[in-house]
């Protein structure tokens, strides 16, 4: 799996402050998409050990109310396949 962007300290894509993880990928292609670029399985960085262990250690302060995972489509099978073991890890 590939990723987009992590963005740290989001309050936009969830409630409170998030870090939040825009993942590449998407076969719904939906009109006014405001993500297209992240349709492309191949768009953006490998999402690593190194990339999962960075996150975990973001979402360690007390200030930090939870994960977003957006897209692309976190929910394509290909993604989960990835995602599911490292949410394990939250």
């Amino acid at each position: 799996m590939n990723y987009g962007e992590i963005k740290l300290c989001d309050i936009a894509n969830g409630e409170g402050v998030r870090v939040s993880l825009f993942v590449s990928g998407c076969t719904h292609h939906c009109k006014n998409c405001f993500n297209p670029q992240t349709w492309s399985f191949d768009y953006g960085e490998p999402f690593t050990k190194e990339v999962e262990d960075k996150i975990l250690k973001e979402l360690e302060p007390s200030y930090i109310d939870g994960l977003s995972l957006l897209g692309g489509e976190p929910f394509e099978p290909s993604n989960q396949r990835a995602l599911v073991p490292f949410l394990k890890r939250v």
